[in-house]
């Protein structure tokens, strides 16, 4: 990023130390509002007095006190009362200026908590989203640049997170490039409606790769090697594996965070609470018979405390829930130990649940109800757009070229 001057310094303009002309201190600031400097000339109480060296003396009571004033977060473009940005670009000349002042940083870490603000209506899975993009976005601005003040982040500076960082360093796909887009440019949309700066910076954001990885259902042949593999080396992922392919219960919260109490064993019912679940509507999966068994006959669920964790540290259940990728970084070590498709993903066995109902005649409005889908139509095109529709004739009596 380009360096930005923000500030210079008051200074005395002594017209060549000519006693009868007129003598200023000046000094300019940054204007958040256009983006560029503006000189401020000060006079007041100087060429009054008419010995010079008297007047220089003044002229240093003058520099220090308006020195002093920009320490303390003193704005001209706003009322004395209103701290302005600190901590800028770190240029040397002004990094002793600005060093101690991050909390009160109009910065672009500010501005996303205010905007966040604004979306306090939204599912705790889009906050968790925005807080987390905006997040990565914020760190790396002070990861290079410092505490940067929002109006210095021009589109050089998001170009070249995008470019750089994103898509040259964590070679992200398309579609999260464009999520990332729309999350930050939300956000300057509200700096730029607060007054802070005149356009949004976020245009011309290069592609990320084309590639589509989202998980895809499990093969029915790859299902067996999963199975006789991680059932005997990790019988805790196994069982999550289960939970989520009988009950479709997502990976995160709605597994993660399942309690013994959260299950029925007498009925066969999981409890899955607003608060966990994904599209904030509570809902009761249904278990099947042989998976409610085994449970109780080989997992031994229910003589846990009800209080604990299903999937707990130590690989048994216990009062504290396993870290947010503990479960997806053991399967992945399986899929690249099997040699098996990228596309095979932790959440994949939530599709495979959905593949396996569909081809034994399970209906959409079970499906629906296992789903937590608000309708038919939603369970339809999830069905449609992750599972996919496959033929079955295709699939079993295609003759084979090597057979002919």
């Amino acid at each position: 990023m380009e360096r930005v001057k923000l500030i210079t310094l008051p200074q005395l303009n002594d017209c060549g130390g000519d006693i009868e002309k007129r003598w200023f201190v000046y000094y300019s600031v940054k204007d958040p509002r256009t983006g560029k400097m503006k000189r401020f000339k000060y006079y007041k109480g100087l060429n009054k007095i008419k010995v010079s060296k008297a007047r220089y003396a003044k002229s240093v009571e003058i520099i220090n006190e308006l020195s002093g004033k920009l320490k303390s977060g003193w704005n001209p473009f706003i009322d004395d009362t209103q701290v302005i940005y600190a901590d800028q670009l770190r240029y040397k000349n002004i990094e002793e200026i600005y060093g101690k002042m991050r909390a009160s940083n109009t910065t672009f870490r500010l501005y996303s908590n205010k905007y966040l603000e604004t979306r306090e209506r939204a599912s705790e899975g889009s906050l968790t989203t925005y807080r987390s993009k905006l997040r990565v976005f914020s760190t790396w601005i002070e990861a290079n640049y410092g505490e940067v003040d929002v109006s210095a982040v021009n589109n050089k500076v998001v170009l070249r997170f995008f470019s750089e960082f994103l898509i040259g360093k964590k070679k992200l796909a398309d579609k999260t490039i464009r999520c990332y887009k729309q999350i930050i440019s939300n956000v300057f949309d509200h700096v730029v409606n607060e007054g802070k700066m005149m356009s949004n910076p976020v245009y011309h954001v290069p592609k990320g790769y084309d590639k589509d990885e989202a998980p895809r259902p499990v093969a029915s042949f790859d299902i067996q090697k999963f199975r006789d593999t991680i059932s005997k080396r990790d019988p805790q992922l196994w069982m999550a594996i289960e939970f989520e392919t009988y009950c479709f219960l997502r990976p995160g919260k709605e597994l993660r965070l399942l309690k013994i109490r959260d299950i029925d064993f007498a009925r066969g019912l999981i409890n899955v609470d607003r608060f966990r679940s994904k599209t904030n509507r509570e809902r009761f999966a249904t278990i099947p018979d042989h998976f409610l068994l085994k449970l109780r006959e080989v997992y031994n669920l229910h003589k846990y405390n009800r209080d604990y964790y299903v999937f707990g540290k130590g690989y048994k259940p216990g009062p504290e829930c396993l870290g947010k990728n503990n479960l997806k970084n053991r399967f992945n070590s399986f899929r690249e130990m099997l040699n098996m498709p990228s596309e095979y993903k932790l959440y994949s066995w939530k599709h495979t649940g959905n593949s396996l109902a569909l081809d034994n005649n399970i209906s959409m409005y079970a499906l629906r109800d296992q789903n937590g889908h608000s309708s038919v139509q939603v369970t339809e095109i999830y069905t449609k757009n992750k599972v996919g529709t496959i033929s079955r004739e295709i699939k079993d009596k295609f003759p084979d070229l090597d057979n002919l």
